[in-house]
């Protein structure tokens, strides 16, 4: 009987050991953080611009648009991973929140902008990002995250846990009309 209580006592002390481990959320070398002011000097136009056209974004907008969604906190999060050593953004993904007037007036989080720049894909930052947003909007419980994406980036999301799912509609707006 004494052996038993050996292992399980070595069993429990494993498991707990396994469940409290902190694991890191980026691996060594990468940090991911909240979008900040300076961003825009460590190459977040470039990232996204191997997402999607940027166009001409300048420093005053980007501001504007920064600000716009920090007053409006409860409805957008940014997040970024700076590369330790160059100290230039590699990857970013946002979080945006919708309240709903059906199921109960819970809310649906939006995944949007998913980007790992091309030298630093394959380390999991994709998934660090989407983990960390799915986590933030369980905290905002939300019923329900989704997005839109590339057939080709299927495979990615659905090894951080989506499926695919209806079908995705789009409206193009002329650029003309769309400026402010």
């Amino acid at each position: 009987i004494k052996i038993y209580e050996v292992h399980v006592f070595r069993f429990f002390r494993f498991f707990l050991a396994c469940i409290m481990a902190e694991v890191p959320p980026v691996p060594e070398g990468y940090e991911m953080r909240d979008l900040c002011r300076e961003d825009f000097h460590k190459g977040l136009i470039p990232l996204l611009a191997q997402l999607t056209q940027v166009d001409d974004l300048s420093e005053s907008r980007f501001l504007e648009i920064f600000e716009l969604r920090q007053r409006q906190a409860e409805v957008y999060r940014s997040l970024v991973i700076e590369h330790c050593e160059s100290k230039q953004l590699v990857a970013t993904a946002s979080l945006i929140v919708e309240a709903k007037f059906v199921h109960g007036g819970a809310c649906v989080g939006h995944v949007e902008d998913v980007v790992v720049d091309d030298h630093h894909r394959g380390k999991g930052l994709a998934k660090s990002l989407m983990n960390e947003l799915a986590e933030d909007a369980r905290r905002r419980r939300c019923y329900k995250v989704i997005l839109d994406c590339k057939e080709s980036n299927v495979g990615l999301y659905e090894k951080c846990g989506y499926k695919v799912c209806d079908r995705q509609m789009r409206l193009d707006i002329p650029a003309s009309a769309a400026k402010p």
